[in-house]
């Protein structure tokens, strides 16, 4: 019994496409990263200017020290909603791939699954043991790697709250 062609080069073509998608999702997230880096740079350069020109027409030392005062609050601000900017552009990034992962672990499932019910099908007398205990393992494994997984997403999220509570604003007060 011959298999047509198309069944031997869908997976192959599924795989592809999964490979490609996720190279288009981490494409986008570094471009994202990229556009970000360079707009921070572009206003990071404008302000340093824009400070240097202030300080060069500082006259009273006072008046320096509190042009400084009021550069330095700024940048600990800005420095804390870039970094918050990156995380969520990773972080959703990270999710698009999670997700893809996710997608792809059940499509192989259910192609193992139904591989192997074909193969038991047609499994000799007596091997009725083997064939129980081999889907008792199948059945524990996915069980394991639904844990880990969920494990991972619930550690994202403790983090995202840390990071959260850390933002200016949003601190209880002690």
């Amino acid at each position: 019994m011959t298999q047509p062609t198309h069944d031997f080069t869908a997976p192959a073509k599924a795989q592809i496409d999964a490979m490609l998608r996720a190279t288009t999702i981490a494409s986008d997230g570094m471009s994202k990263l990229f556009d970000l880096n360079t707009r921070t740079a572009r206003e990071t350069l404008e302000e340093i200017t824009g400070t240097l020109q202030a300080v060069a027409s500082v006259k009273d030392p006072a008046d320096l020290r509190t042009l400084m005062s009021k550069t330095m609050k700024p940048d600990l601000e800005k420095s804390q909603a870039y970094a918050k900017t990156v995380y969520e552009q990773i972080t959703a990034t990270q999710s698009e791939l999670i997700g893809l992962v996710e997608a792809q672990m059940a499509e192989m499932n259910k192609q193992i699954a139904s591989t192997l019910d074909n193969v038991f099908k047609s499994a000799p007398a007596g091997s009725e043991a083997f064939v129980s205990a081999f889907k008792s393992a199948m059945s524990t494994a996915n069980q394991a790697y639904e844990t880990s997984m969920q494990t991972f997403k619930e550690a994202g999220s403790t983090i995202t709250s840390g990071i959260t509570t850390a933002q200016p604003g949003k601190r209880k007060a002690a």
